[in-house]
């Protein structure tokens, strides 16, 4: 009894501080971000905001795993965070000199690689140097860089806040009010600066408020000045120097401001999260109402006003019905506390749906062409009241796609059947059936709410006339809208930035007239892929287009309205996050099969002769019951079963490969033939599904089996994964007998009919685990280097991988494209080790044909890469050389985006660019006079000191692959080799001579001479040549150079980062940089012991040491 007593008394799980492990992920986020990782930095982030938004108590980190933006890789880290109190990787990263360098106000991470890279990795030395390299404002930072980052004491601030209480007293008016917020308002011990919010109707009183600060000598440093934000350097006698933000803001903004600033993050965040569920949108500026009211009338905009009356911040708290906390209070999210239940939440969600409707109200009166299709509109209130029962789930469920075989069925077949072939009319009616299909399709364009924010989309103005032309009869000459079948070729060439560009309506037409091809013809105009990359593309841009509710194509012949709706089914979506939300609500066991590639259909014994039917729109469906003929199906009554017509892969190959593009195409000729002719034979009908009578699914598959029909591949299992999916897709592709685009897994209970797509079952369409994913390609970018290379880069539809999205690849060169027909619908395998840049693994499917650059281009002699036509007339080719030369020189000022400017200027030469005056830098947009005295300064002081050597690097006309670790043995053992009289052969030959120069080098290099020597002539640098002597002669004494050293002859290389300083050591002892690791390869340097590549794997397989700079320096170096 004691023992169980003690049991009982047992202390519980201590619980873990989530604000701490938020506080560490932010600290992560900002260090990838310094370090030039924005991938990384995100994915912190989100993991950060997760952690802030959650309220319950977490007493095992295991509890947090499957939210968003927490993977495997985030409870690692979590777990080793928990247990040491720190991580190595925010040890190791203190000591990184980016980070160091950042600390100093004014200093941002590409400031910081350039000071790295010029040797500048401690404060010290920037002391040394700073009038070398930084500008007024990030001298003054590193003027007080130790003062910043000490904390200050809270007593300290309330001097401060006397000071300011005194000097604003002199300058307020009736309405004036001040505020010192952040930690010092919650209480803190200490805080890293002084944030002060003042408000005032007149605003001159800020500017005041500032400027007696000044006189006082109060402010002693000005950073930044505006209307609204003065950020300023401030000192209280001989105290130190402190970071002080002014910020104005209006009256009526004022208590929001004050909260926000006041903080914290993680209550801010959970407040906003529940102003969310009431149906507001909260910020520092104010409060505004984000969803129609229930009083809304249909068709009028939902109301965004901001909320009035609201004077005092316990106003919000009130508004959203919550207990005031106190700022000392305002900790964590904890402290967000409702009153009590929140009511709105239904309300919310019916007034979402209310919004739903809104497009569809203004359609008819703007194209009175389409009114006769519009007329029909009644049936579709009957669809948009069913959608209001299924508009819930799509809000908390948001899978990324939909579902690719069945997407086709998206068009509304009634209402354009009624107007080309108005014989049917008698047929009406059966639109309210189509409102259920429309309210199950319905929950399909919501799958894409997620990638909305991931995907990058310029935003057009909306096209608020939404004609979808009717689809004629197969009887009638198929006609598309005009151009719009051009337009669907253009984007099979141009890829996903030309639909991009694409109008409302041209979008919706090539849908349409996609469908109409694909049902009603033999032919289809775009495959799979293609298609869904348009329609998602619809659904994520304009997700109230009328064509999203249509499903399939009007049926032109045989039209009859199904004994059954046959609904599809959801696709989970591309989130290795998405399947355990699915389980906690579905226990299993589950009923796996193959989602098979053909035409869906039904087959019913109920009536007096057996009858067959096509899915249609999963209402009204085609009858076709003359194929029984040839399908011999058993005739048992009463019995009703779903199924797909379909071709096995053998036979296809073997009889009909030539004469078809694909099976599903011959199977749909069959189906829409008048006749029975000889291709029917080979047609199958196999069945997935017993909808009478009424069997949970283990049990239908062996019904089937019993009827004697044949049965799809299918398994029961007890547990689920990503991986343990993915294996079974990837083995039921290669071995099963018919086409497969996925597998259906359902929970084995048995469940009520319902329109609408089925909670209990969803597809599984592409493989997917932590670190691997199939993704179909949307586009692939070719750009140039400066060489004229063409590089690929491969867009794919938005995929998250462990909390990460990813929306490219690498294409690595135009053979890997061409060779794997990588193009606009390709499925792709992509991997992301080690959280690695994404690379792909595999191809699953090929494009029809690989995307290709549009302008002229060339193969290499290897036929590996290809190669601009006409590189140095190529704008962007000319840009990037341009920045090249100025970086390699190490002109400050002169990075792209200034060359750019120079370039719209008409100075478009390196030439061009030398010669120009002061005179000339003012022609160029946002040149002032400072930045003209920079550059034009830094221009004749760089190339001055240049020699020949750095000019011939820099320029980049010697051929592609010669830098100057090969350049320079050529000009220290022959510096005269440019002016000498040898023939090119002659030339050729003494460079073979000489180590690491092979034949292409050494004729790219001897071939270019010629041009190299005109560009001398143009920028008028022809004295560099005479530089060339005093170039060995210094070398020649740096090969005086202890041969007994460490580093002596040894062969080093540096992936993911150029250190300057370890560069120029090496040339001074001896040593080597290398591009590629070999077996001979002395040290691998790396950015960070996480980085993850190819060299880093085969220096581990080869025990070659690995070393991050701040390591090699410390072994090497000191």
């Amino acid at each position: 009894m004691n023992l169980e007593n003690e049991k009982i008394k047992s202390p519980p799980k201590k619980q873990i501080n989530i604000t701490e492990l938020a506080n560490m992920m932010n600290k992560l986020s900002t260090i990838m971000s310094k370090n030039g990782e924005p991938m990384k930095s995100r994915a912190y982030q989100n993991a950060e905001d997760t952690l802030l938004g959650i309220t319950e108590p977490i007493t095992d980190i295991e509890q947090l795993k499957g939210k968003p933006g927490i993977g495997s890789t985030m409870i690692e880290k979590m777990k080793e965070f928990v247990e040491t109190g720190t991580l190595k990787l925010l040890e190791k990263e203190k000591e990184n000199p980016i980070n160091v360098l950042t600390d100093v106000y004014g200093i941002g991470p590409k400031k910081a690689k350039e000071l790295v890279e010029k040797g500048i990795t401690t404060i010290e030395k920037l002391r040394e140097q700073q009038n070398e390299v930084l500008n007024d404002i990030q001298k003054v930072g590193l003027k007080y860089y130790d003062d910043i980052l000490e904390r200050i004491p809270r007593s300290e601030i309330d001097e401060y806040n006397e000071v300011f209480e005194r000097v604003f007293k002199k300058v307020a008016e009736e309405d004036s009010r001040y505020e010192i917020v952040g930690s010092y308002r919650r209480g803190a011990k200490t805080s890293g600066d002084i944030d002060v919010i003042i408000t005032s109707k007149n605003d001159s009183v800020f500017k005041q408020f500032v400027d007696e600060l000044l006189a006082e000598k109060v402010i002693i440093e000005v950073l930044s000045r505006g209307k609204t934000k003065c950020l300023v350097i401030t000192k209280l006698g001989s105290k130190h120097a402190r970071r002080v933000d002014f910020l104005y803001t209006i009256p009526e903004e004022y208590p929001f401001a004050v909260l926000y600033f006041t903080g914290s993050k993680a209550f801010n965040t959970v407040m906003r999260g529940h102003a969310l569920k009431m149906g507001y949108t909260l910020n520092e500026h104010r409060i505004k109402k984000n969803i129609a009211s229930l009083e809304t009338s249909p068709g009028k905009s939902p109301t965004k006003s901001p909320i009035k009356d609201i004077k005092e911040e316990k106003d919000i708290f009130d508004l959203l019905k919550l207990e005031f906390k106190n700022p000392v209070e305002r900790m964590d999210g904890r402290a967000v506390i409702p009153l009590g239940p929140i009511q709105i939440v239904d309300r919310l969600k019916k007034e979402k749906t209310i919004k739903k409707r809104e497009p569809k109200e203004p359609k008819p009166p703007k194209e009175p062409k389409e009114k006769t299709r519009k007329k029909r509109e009644p049936k579709v209130k009957k669809t948009e009241e069913a959608k209001e029962d299924t508009k819930e789930e799509p809000l908390v469920i948001e899978p990324a796609k939909i579902d690719e075989m069945k997407i086709e069925e998206a068009i509304v077949i009634p209402e354009k059947a009624k107007k080309t072939r108005k014989k049917r009319e008698p047929k009406e009616p059966k639109p309210p059936k189509e409102a259920k299909e429309k309210t199950r399709k319905k929950r399909e364009p919501n799958k894409p709410i997620s990638p909305k924010e991931e995907i990058k989309i310029e935003k057009e103005p909306k096209n608020n006339d939404i004609i979808i032309p009717d689809m004629p009869s197969s009887k009638e000459k198929r006609q598309s809208p005009k151009g719009t079948e051009g337009l669907l070729e253009e984007f099979k060439i141009k890829g996903f930035a030309f639909i991009e560009t694409l109008s409302e309506k041209q979008l919706s037409d090539m849908v349409k007239v996609a469908n109409d091809y694909y049902y009603n013809t033999k032919t289809a105009l775009l495959t799979d892929n293609e298609y869904d990359i348009i329609k998602e593309y619809l659904e994520r841009k304009y997700p109230k287009n009328a064509v999203l509710e249509e499903v399939g194509a009007p049926i032109t012949k045989n039209k009859v309205k199904l004994p059954y709706e046959m609904a599809s089914m959801d696709k989970i979506k591309p989130d290795s996050n998405a399947l355990p939300g699915w389980l906690k609500k579905y226990n299993g066991p589950y009923v796996i099969s193959c989602k098979l590639d053909g035409v869906s259909g039904l087959y019913t014994t109920e009536g007096d002769t057996p009858k067959l039917y096509t899915r249609g729109n999963g209402t009204i469906g085609q009858d076709i019951s003359h194929l029984l003929s040839v399908l011999h199906l058993p005739k048992e009554s009463g019995i009703v079963v779903r199924g797909e017509f379909i071709i096995p892969k053998k036979v296809f190959d073997e009889k009909y490969k030539n004469e078809f593009a694909n099976p599903r195409n011959l199977v749909s000729g069959i189906i829409n033939s008048k006749t029975v002719d000889s291709k029917a034979k080979d047609l199958h009908f196999v069945t997935y599904e017993v909808i009478k009578p009424v069997l949970k699914p283990s049990e239908q598959m062996d019904k089937l089996k019993e009827l004697k029909h044949e049965v799809v591949r299918n398994k029961t299992i007890t547990e689920l994964s990503n991986d343990i999916l993915s294996e079974i897709l990837i083995e039921w592709r290669k071995s099963y007998e018919y086409e497969i685009d996925g597998i259906i897994i359902c929970n084995d209970e048995i469940y009520e009919r319902k329109s609408g797509n089925p909670d209990h079952a969803f597809a599984f369409k592409m493989v997917l685990s932590e670190q691997m994913a199939e993704a179909k390609v949307v586009d692939v970018i070719w750009s140039a280097s400066k060489d004229g290379y063409l590089k690929p880069r491969v867009r794919i539809e938005p995929i998250r991988l462990a909390g990460v999205t990813i929306e490219y690849a690498t294409g690595f060169n135009g053979k890997f494209i061409e060779d794997n027909k990588i193009g606009v619908g390709a499925l792709i395998q992509i991997i992301r080790s080690g959280d690695v840049i994404p690379h792909i693994k595999s191809v699953t499917t090929p494009a029809e044909h690989a995307k290709m650059p549009l302008v002229p281009y060339t193969w290499t002699a290897t036929k590996v890469d290809i190669v601009l036509e006409n590189a140095g007339e190529d704008i962007t080719v000319r840009e990037k050389n341009i920045t090249a030369f100025f970086v390699s020189l190490e002109v400050d000022g002169l990075s792209s985006g200034n060359v750019k400017r120079i370039m719209t200027a008409g100075f478009d030469t390196i030439a061009k660019i030398l010669k120009m005056t002061k005179e000339d830098f003012k022609k160029v947009e946002g040149f002032k006079e400072k930045m003209i005295e920079k550059v034009f300064n830094g221009i004749h002081e760089k190339v001055g000191k240049a020699s020949i050597l750095d000019i011939m690097v820099a320029s980049n006309l010697l051929g592609r692959g010669l830098g100057e670790r090969k350049i320079k043995p050529i000009i220290e053992k022959y510096p005269n080799i440019l002016t000498t009289n040898e023939t090119n052969e002659e030339k050729i030959k003494m460079l073979r001579g000489i180590e690491g120069i092979g034949p292409e080098n050494a004729k790219s290099f001897v071939n270019n001479i010629p041009v190299f020597m005109d560009f001398l002539k143009e920028c008028s640098l022809e004295g560099k040549l005479s530089e060339a002597p005093k170039r060995v002669e210094i070398t020649s004494v740096e090969s005086n150079i202890d041969k007994s050293g460490p580093l002596y002859q040894k062969k080093i290389v540096m992936t993911k980062v150029r250190d300057k300083e370890i560069i120029d050591y090496l040339v001074k002892v001896g040593a080597s940089l290398e591009d590629n690791i070999k077996k001979d390869t002395f040290v691998l340097i790396v950015k960070t012991h996480d980085d993850v590549s190819n060299k880093t794997k085969y220096a581990t397989e080869n025990n070659i040491p690995i070393m991050t700079p701040q390591e090699f320096r410390d072994k090497y170096m000191n």
